[in-house]
């Protein structure tokens, strides 16, 4: 019975112009958007890999130099692109590609692919995750807008809810036709963005590929779910068929295209993140007014800190003062120790007001579950805020190591030298490379966990007010 309801369905649907239409639209929008990530991802991944290369070479022909001269100098790390982001760019297009790893400073991401994006380009989201989730509700719409109201307009409604089987069968059948359609979109979207992301030359395994493309095909199921449960209710609802499609474009409106938005304004306004200027004003003026003397306890027990990192064993206040050193060399290191503190509760504050904005975001989807889709796309895509605060962390641990045995070679070779002190050509070839490896997946479902929970709420609690209102088409 649910069988025939199914493919009784889908003969309608063929007949009617605007479904093909907007399934042809939302199919060319896709494979747009799977070529642009695939050419995004390439290129990007070209771009870094050969800076990375140009990077390696001249650090290790600088010759002989001081070690803090190169330690301002600097490396870069760069940010290997998510291979799925050839399916959701998410945010990184706004957070930067590579991270300057210079001396002093914790230095933010830099070079942006939006910033050199012209302004129409950054207003389309050509993504695959932006069509879906921007056009798939608005598929399974004009799909499902006469679900009920189009059968009672020809009067068959009646005759087709004669018994309560029946109508179990009915109003399994019209969802299952429409579910299918909206989410059979979607699961050959994802399967060849899978596909891409396989072949492309990223350090992620194919089994790690495989299980987000899953958990993207599941959460995209459940986004499908709830608005055909939504257009069926609206449609159960309505007297007529014109009615019901007019009140879910206004929906459709609403939810997708204009919460979405207003959410990201609300939580900025509510957990506003401070400029680039107030934000590295503020953190070198907490590093100046917490940076303690040198005659200080709190100086002295970082002095033997890196002294004592330096040689392996623990160092005396007595044996610290007598040794031959490179005293210029100690207080550097010295300083790094102290302004590290400082920088990473700056960063950490950052983090936690987008995380607060994302809770926002989050606590407003009760209007749309686009926002909670975007979310988790971009989250198990690897492409989130989250994903780059982890390359973040990475990068200044690496950055911390390659300053660190700069000063240490200079304060344990350079004795009485000072800045003369030079290093020889081949120490550089002893300063490891960064090799960045992306968060695992449990990372990932950490991040996005509230965020499934929520999409799969909205599908029951759709589907539950759409069988309650299918009841009641008994009495009509």
């Amino acid at each position: 019975m649910i069988s025939a309801i199914v493919t009784k369905e889908w003969t309608e649907y063929r007949r009617d112009g605007r479904v093909i239409s907007v399934l042809a639209l939302l199919m060319l929008l896709v494979i747009v958007g799977l070529v642009a990530g695939w050419a995004g991802l390439s290129e990007q991944q070209r771009q870094a890999q050969s800076a990375q290369r140009g990077d390696q070479e001249v650090f290790l022909k600088q010759g002989e130099k001081n070690p803090h001269s190169a330690a301002h100098f600097g490396r870069i790390a760069y940010k290997p692109m998510p291979p799925l982001s050839v399916f959701d760019p998410g945010a990184t297009p706004y957070l930067g590609q590579a991270i300057w790893l210079e001396a002093h400073a914790q230095d933010p991401a830099m070079f942006r692919p939006a910033e050199d994006a012209p302004d129409l380009r950054r207003l389309a989201d050509l993504s695959v995750a932006g069509v879906l989730s921007l056009l798939l509700p608005l598929l399974v719409f004009l799909t499902g807008y006469g679900a009920f109201a189009g059968e009672r307009e020809r009067g068959t409604l009646r005759l087709a809810v004669s018994s309560g089987s029946a109508l179990k069968n009915l109003f399994t059948g019209k969802l299952t036709a429409v579910v299918m359609i909206g989410v059979g979109v979607a699961i050959v979207a994802i399967a060849v963005s899978a596909i891409m992301a396989m072949l492309a030359p990223v350090g992620v395994s194919v089994g790690e590929i495989l299980l987000r493309s899953l958990g993207l095909l599941l959460g995209y199921t459940l986004y499908g779910i709830a608005f055909t449960a939504l257009a069926l209710f609206v449609s159960a609802r309505t007297k007529r068929a014109t009615s019901a499609l007019l009140v879910l474009l206004g929906l459709w409106a609403l939810s997708v295209v204009v919460m979405p938005r207003v959410a990201a304004t609300v939580s900025e306004h509510l957990y506003p993140v401070p400029d680039s200027e107030t934000f590295w004003s503020e953190t070198y003026s907490t590093i100046r007014a917490n940076r303690p003397d040198r005659d200080s306890a709190e100086y002295k027990a970082a002095e033997r800190l890196v002294l004592s990192r330096a040689l392996g064993r623990e160092v005396s206040d007595e044996e610290l003062a007598e040794m031959e050193l490179n005293r210029s060399g100690l207080r550097l290191e010295v300083s790094e120790v102290i302004d590290a503190n400082a920088f990473g509760a700056a960063y950490e504050e950052l983090y936690a007001a987008y995380q607060r904005q994302k809770e926002v975001r989050r606590a407003l989807s009760i209007f749309s579950p686009a926002i909670l889709l975007q979310h988790f796309s971009s989250g198990l895509s690897g492409t989130d805020i989250a994903a780059h605060k982890h390359f973040a962390l990475e990068a200044e641990k690496q950055r911390n190591v390659i300053v660190r045995e700069m000063n240490e070679d200079m304060m344990l070779k350079g004795a009485g030298q000072s800045f003369s002190y030079l290093a020889d050509a081949d120490f550089w070839e002893s300063i490891p490379d960064f090799q960045h490896q992306p968060p695992p997946l449990s990372y990932a479902v950490r991040s996005v966990l509230w965020d499934f929970v929520l999409l799969g709420l909205w599908a029951v609690l759709s589907l539950w007010f759409a069988w309650r209102a299918a009841r009641k088409q008994q009495i009509i």
